[in-house]
């Protein structure tokens, strides 16, 4: 029974008494060395081992389809055009800023609060970029020209909007 007590002991507080009343020194335990463990997983994707996450590279961006992509020409031509935005200009950039408009707005130095009451006054997006075209153009007057209309729309890479104006 005493190798019953002895062995009950909890490792690590305290020395186990002998059966006779004292203190008997804890058999010697033998030093284990770890080895790594290596582990061969063939055939397998997007593994995750360990705290780093191994990504497959992102995918490499589409040249731009050319049918939507202005020329060298009609950018530099519109870059250096100083008339002031029309209606007709407005029309024909609409369609084609989709979702950007938000970003071109942004860029055109409208608040988030701004953007949101367009957002919730008109619900197509054409209608939104309209809108904050008209905005932009009420607010900036004569300084609301062809050139600085690209060059927003070139700062948000919408380049289907650009191809849309005509100097």
């Amino acid at each position: 029974m005493s190798d019953l007590t002895t062995d009950s002991m909890p490792l690590g507080l305290g020395r186990a008494k002998d059966g006779a009343g004292g203190d008997a020194a804890p058999p010697p335990q033998p030093r284990l060395r770890q080895v790594p463990q290596v582990v061969n997983i063939s055939n397998s994707k997007d593994v995750i081992i360990g705290p780093v996450f191994h990504q497959p590279p992102p995918r490499p961006r589409p040249p731009p389809d050319p049918r939507f992509t202005p020329t060298r020409r009609q950018v530099e031509a519109l870059l250096r055009c100083e008339r002031e935005v029309s209606e007709r200009d407005k029309a024909a950039v609409v369609e084609h800023m989709g979702g950007s408009w938000t970003s071109v707005g942004r860029a055109m130095g409208f608040s988030a609060g701004q953007l949101d009451n367009i957002s919730a006054d008109f619900p197509r997006s054409a209608d939104r970029a309209f809108e904050l075209l008209q905005r932009w153009h009420d607010r900036e007057a004569e300084r609301a020209t062809l050139s600085a209309l690209t060059k927003y729309l070139l700062d948000v890479r919408v380049l289907a909007a650009v191809k849309q104006l005509n100097p």
